[in-house]
């Protein structure tokens, strides 16, 4: 007896929400890298230990 599998448009539409999240994610990373280098010159711990990370 098959196993229940379930139907191939459930499988499209969590496939078409995980791409949707994904480029979500991609936007606020980008958007974060960008206020992260905006505010570098602000950030205390590299004040407080002289830390280089680049």
């Amino acid at each position: 007896m098959p196993k229940h599998t379930k139907k191939r448009s459930t499988i499209k539409r969590k496939h078409w929400r995980m791409k949707q999240h994904a480029e979500e994610n991609k936007a606020k990373t980008l958007d974060r890298k960008q206020l992260a280098k905006e505010y570098e010159p602000y950030n205390i711990r590299k004040r407080a230990f002289g830390e280089d990370l680049k």
